[in-house]
């Protein structure tokens, strides 16, 4: 029997809870998983791949298919930080004047935060009503196209209870909550889809200085996509 190779734990914080995760980094076998996940290029593939290899590497009890798009993306940067570099090294394009040399940026896993207020998902509609929602889990944000037809399919599925200065309704049918959503008016359906829009993110503000021209440039990268081209 071949000796058995010890893995490291860390621990990181929950952005949505505060709540302390324990993880270890990722081996050879998640590291194949995602690689031949980005071969096949299809989103539906890589979201899958992600969510796995935060089930193999976190070792708490957590629900990983419910965490919340940024939860996700956090823990996947911590997680990849102690598997491979506490850096990322990102080529970034001059876009100022004729210039458009590349230049080789490092950024520090560390200080890529999760931006952006977090919300306890309740909204007060009018002085007696209110809702109470909840951030869209990864695999569904990430596959849900932004028409209007799917943001409605969005917020009824991430409603939690409805709620008024006597009840709180949490059983209804999705045909039920959508023609109480068709009822709400342009204020307050606004103040719903804000809640979605303006999620929080993992994001960072890069500066760095062109090596060709020698002028400072600036870029924000958000969420997996721009920093993996993952999704």
């Amino acid at each position: 029997m071949l000796p058995t190779l010890s893995v490291p734990e860390f621990q990181t914080v929950l952005p949505s809870t505060g709540k302390k995760i324990t993880f270890r980094p990722f081996l050879v076998r998640e590291e194949k998983i995602l690689l031949i996940a980005l071969e096949d290029g299809e989103k539906e593939t890589i979201i899958k791949a992600v969510l796995d290899l935060l089930r193999n590497c976190i070792i708490d009890e957590i629900d990983v298919d419910n965490l919340a798009t940024f939860d996700v993306e956090y823990l996947f940067m911590q997680i990849r930080s102690k598997s491979v570099s506490e850096q990322i090294e990102m080529m970034l394009r001059h876009g100022q004047g004729d210039c458009e040399a590349k230049t080789k940026v490092k950024v520090d896993v560390e200080k890529i935060k999760v931006t952006g207020e977090i919300s306890d998902g309740k909204i007060e509609l009018t002085d007696k009503i209110g809702i109470k929602l909840k951030y869209p889990s990864y695999s569904v944000d990430k596959t849900i196209e932004r028409d209007a037809e799917h943001l409605f399919e969005l917020i009824s599925n991430n409603v939690e209870y409805i709620y008024d200065q006597e009840n709180v309704y949490n059983e209804f049918t999705k045909e039920e909550l959508i023609q109480w959503i068709d009822h709400l008016n342009k204020d307050q359906f606004e103040k719903v889809l804000t809640f979605f829009t303006e999620a929080p993110s993992l994001r960072h503000n890069i500066e760095w200085e062109c090596k060709e021209c020698g002028k400072k440039d600036y870029a924000i990268v958000e969420g997996l996509r721009d920093f993996f081209m993952l999704v």
